[in-house]
């Protein structure tokens, strides 16, 4: 009886405390959204309703659910590599900077068209919470202030320098490497010169890029209100997607909070196909991935060619993630070459016979890779990659090679020395084992930061005092700027 009595104020209790929650999440970007889908998830398994804008609906729905699917409104964001020599004279990081931008941007715009999302906006619907990416447009925020609610959000990424104005975050940029960049935490004068102008760089384009453009859109959307820049001065709380074991040991604000490898599964399971392959592969395996948005079959032709020639004369298994049809018929693919056009990608490295993981340093990927102890040989490609890749060969757990720079015989030197010097596989363990040992898992201590928020009513404490500060006080900010 005192059993069943128990239960009952249990299950009271949960209901109690459940929210409504609105997450709006604009980017079709699958790589980030599988950050944002296991939050969500775990928020409905709490009993919290959630209404969900969304690309990627979940594949198995939950009753306390609701999801309007905006699928299909616009393409996949997709990096074809058939160019990766680029004519401007523009900086990469200034040229990357412009295309998160402007896809975040039409995103937002798109997607606040939709006749179903107009329709909740418009209905008398009320939320407690709202939840929104943090990247490259903040076009949504004044939803917090239509359903006087307070705003958590997801960011995919390390603290970007926009993100760290709109917390009032140190920027430390003596010794974190900007997002954009790929410096180490030691930096020499000129890396801390050049670090101090991309940050700038970075948090101007972000004004004039995305905030100026975004403002329409939001005051088309919800009319005249308070500025998009203050509006982002208010959020209760980011959860961001980085962790100082693998990104950079600096300074947060408690308003934010690094749940880094928090869409890690506690026990990966693989295909019976992929698991017999891997199995038998007595020479162990190397696994090629450059994620979901970069496709491995559209490199050109001539550096392609050349990467296979490598491969070919590894005595381990290679199992890329490609379309062999896609390819050229120009190209031969290697007798130790297996292709698939998906692989589960934290149970493939995880398998005890994968020594290598060729990667293009994408967080996810990388997170999974540390999680599995795991070397890389790692190709950047775009945005933080370069950042990540650094990172990982700072520790001692990877190797760097450019893809527009392909040399086979540093090709061929790299995945030596990463399948045959065991010092590489010893650091990965190490930095495995730092990773994963944390006081809870960065899931659970992401939704204990959300009820927190909804517990204490927007939590205003966490809020940093250097935000109301004068513009004559942050004046003496500028002597983060010397060097």
């Amino acid at each position: 009886m005192q059993a069943r009595l128990l239960s009952v104020v249990l299950c009271w209790t949960a209901v109690s405390q459940a929210a409504r929650l609105l997450a709006v999440l604009p980017t079709n970007t699958k790589s980030h959204y599988v950050m944002y889908g296991r939050i969500l998830e775990a928020l409905a398994k709490k009993g919290h309703e959630l209404t969900v804008i969304t690309h990627f609906p979940m594949k198995k729905p939950l009753p306390n659910v609701r999801e309007i699917s905006v699928a299909g409104t616009i393409p996949e964001i997709k990096n074809n590599l058939n160019s990766i020599k680029h004519d401007s004279i523009k900086p990469d990081f200034i040229r990357n900077l412009e295309q998160i931008f402007t896809e975040c941007v039409d995103s937002c715009d798109i997607v606040s068209q939709v006749p179903a999302v107009k329709a909740l906006f418009n209905s008398s619907q009320t939320f407690d919470l709202i939840i929104v990416e943090v990247f490259g447009s903040d076009c949504f925020l004044p939803l917090g202030v239509k359903y006087k609610a307070p705003v958590v959000g997801l960011l995919s990424s390390v603290p970007l320098p926009w993100v760290n104005v709109q917390l009032g975050n140190p920027e430390a940029i003596s010794y974190v490497p900007s997002y954009m960049v790929s410096y180490g935490q030691r930096m020499t004068l000129w890396e801390r010169l050049s670090n101090t102008i991309s940050v700038i760089i970075a948090k101007v384009l972000y004004t004039y890029k995305s905030q100026v453009p975004s403002q329409v859109i939001a005051d088309r959307l919800f009319g005249p209100g308070p500025k998009l820049e203050s509006l982002a001065q208010n959020y209760s709380l980011v959860l961001s997607n980085s962790h100082f074991s693998i990104n950079e040991v600096r300074p947060l604000v408690p308003a934010l909070v690094e749940v880094g490898g928090l869409h890690l599964s506690d026990s990966p399971t693989l295909p019976k196909d992929l698991k017999k392959l891997l199995d038998a592969a007595t020479e162990n395996v190397v696994y090629w991935s450059f994620g979901s948005m970069s496709r491995i079959e559209t490199i050109p032709n001539d550096v392609l060619s050349k990467i296979f020639n490598v491969i070919s004369e590894l005595s381990q298994t290679v199992l890329i993630k490609m379309d062999r049809r896609m390819l050229s018929q120009n190209l031969t693919v290697p007798d130790n070459v297996y292709d698939m056009n998906w692989i589960p990608q934290q149970a493939t490295l995880c398998h005890p016979n994968v020594k290598l993981f060729i990667s293009h340093g994408g967080l996810l990927g990388t997170q999974e890779a540390v999680a599995c102890g795991v070397p890389m040989l790692m190709v950047p490609l775009y945005a933080d990659q370069a950042l990540n890749a650094r990172e990982m060969a700072d520790r001692g757990v990877a190797k760097i090679v450019k893809l527009d720079k392909t040399d086979a015989d540093i090709w061929r030197k790299h995945l030596h020395d990463l399948l045959t010097d065991p010092k590489y596989k010893e650091n990965a363990i190490k930095l495995r084992e730092v990773f994963l040992d944390r006081p809870m898992k960065p899931l659970d201590l992401g939704i204990y930061w959300i009820e927190y928020v909804l517990r204490h009513k927007g939590a205003t404490h966490l809020r940093s005092p250097a935000l109301d500060l004068t513009a004559a006080m942050k004046l003496e900010e500028l002597q983060s700027y010397f060097i």
